[in-house]
């Protein structure tokens, strides 16, 4: 996989998270009048990720969403027949727009909020010809 943010946005991402308190659901809080709020549902909401991805799948990305339960939950697995229904139904409407969707799993190192989301993520444009990822130190070149 490719890194989806720039060094400077990694940056400043991971800044966020060292001072995010671990004992507050940033998602839990994010309703209706929230600048990052984008629509509800009667189990979930959608949300504007505060640090999108730039490039998903070699493409630039134009728009980063996610799919956040209203009940706090850390995995997919506990959601109720009905909030499943809900959930493709979401799905759906916004694969029929051009986004893809994405989840980590509750174990996952790289998840750095432990309530669920599923990140909704349009590309655009062409795919990049090249992408150079160093991790350490943290570059990457596209092209």
């Amino acid at each position: 996989m490719t890194a989806p943010r720039s060094r400077k946005e990694h940056k400043a991402y991971k800044k966020h998270c060292k001072q995010a308190d671990p004992k507050t659901c940033t998602f839990c809080r994010m309703d209706k009048g929230h600048n990052e709020f984008v629509e509800g549902m009667s189990h979930f909401k959608i949300i504007k990720n505060r640090f999108p991805y730039s490039i998903w799948d070699g493409q630039s990305v134009s728009d980063h969403l996610m799919i956040v339960p209203r009940r706090h939950s850390d995995n997919l697995g506990n959601m109720t027949t009905d909030e499943k229904v809900e959930f493709v139904d979401i799905i759906e409407k916004y694969e029929k727009r051009g986004y893809n969707f994405y989840a980590r799993t509750s174990a996952s190192v790289q998840k750095s909020i432990f309530h669920q989301h599923t990140h909704l993520i349009k590309p655009t444009g062409p795919a990049k010809h090249f992408v150079l990822l160093i991790k350490k130190p943290f570059i990457r070149i596209t092209h």
